[in-house]
């Protein structure tokens, strides 16, 4: 193959593989979420109806401990009357198709309380797969929260379609107010909050198991095993029946009776 066609082979696979590669620095995933007490709105059928989000993944140099430990101060212009805490959160699994234990799609709920009256504030979600970069895969709407009222926690339901292979998992949840210029309170979700692991993959690893079985693997195993030795006794028994028959029309001949009658004649 000469320089040219080396050159020019060269400039039809390159996109491929840039196109290839950029496919794998993405994630997609769909989301909804309400407050949990709001029986008015049917988060499993807003889900279904939500588009898919794409996002890059995040950079490696953004790591667990980092986001964890370097929490962001309030600013000088912020409210110090009013303190928030994640008071409760929890996590559950869902949407296991293959029986691996690792699930593509997950629920997430909140409260957060506020010291003073009352406050509007939005949550940013994140994962995190076995201590790598966080990455954001959802925010949330604007909602009011009311001190230590348990009826304005908050859920989130998502599918997880692309770019999150098995592993184990860790949620944070990051909340911000409008009264404040940075994030006032978070949480992460993981092994030592909830107490058990949050084993997670998306949609693409998460197909369900079909065992097929082809019309000649079934024949050569039932001739092979008991199919073929109930057919071996069925001719078996055919042969003794036709045994039985032949001995059967051999003894009634004529010319069989007609011996008999010459046996009994002579003296």
């Amino acid at each position: 193959m000469n320089s040219k066609a080396l050159v020019l082979l060269s400039a039809l696979l390159l996109p491929a593989a840039g196109a290839a590669g950029a496919a794998d620095d993405l994630q997609s995933s769909r989301s909804a979420g309400k407050l949990r007490q709001d029986q008015t709105i049917d988060l499993k059928r807003m889900l279904e109806q939500a588009e898919p989000v794409v996002r890059e993944k995040p950079a490696e140099a953004e790591h667990y401990a980092a986001r964890v430990s370097d929490q962001p101060q309030l600013g000088g212009d912020n409210r110090h009357d009013q303190l928030f805490e994640i008071y409760d959160a929890d996590l559950q699994l869902l949407a296991d198709l293959d029986g691996d234990g690792f699930h593509h799609a997950i629920n997430v709920f909140f409260d957060v309380d506020v010291s003073v009256e009352a406050a509007t504030v939005y949550a940013k979600l994140y994962l995190s797969r076995e201590g790598g970069p966080w990455s954001q895969y959802y925010t949330t709407d604007l909602f009011i929260i009311h001190g230590d009222d348990f009826e304005d926690a908050y859920e989130v339901e998502t599918e997880l379609l692309q770019g999150y292979p098995p592993g184990y998992y860790a949620l944070l949840v990051e909340v911000y107010s409008l009264d404040h210029a940075a994030m006032v309170t978070s949480e992460v979700l993981d092994y030592h909050y909830l107490g058990r692991d949050v084993t997670i993959e998306d949609l693409e690893h998460d197909e369900p198991y079909v065992e097929e079985y082809s019309s000649e693997y079934y024949e050569e195993y039932y001739y092979s095993s008991g199919g073929g030795s109930m057919a071996a006794l069925l001719a078996f028994f055919l042969i003794i029946q036709v045994v039985i028959a032949a001995r059967g029309s051999f003894a009634l001949s004529p010319r069989n009776l007609s011996d008999e009658n010459k046996k009994k004649m002579t003296p």
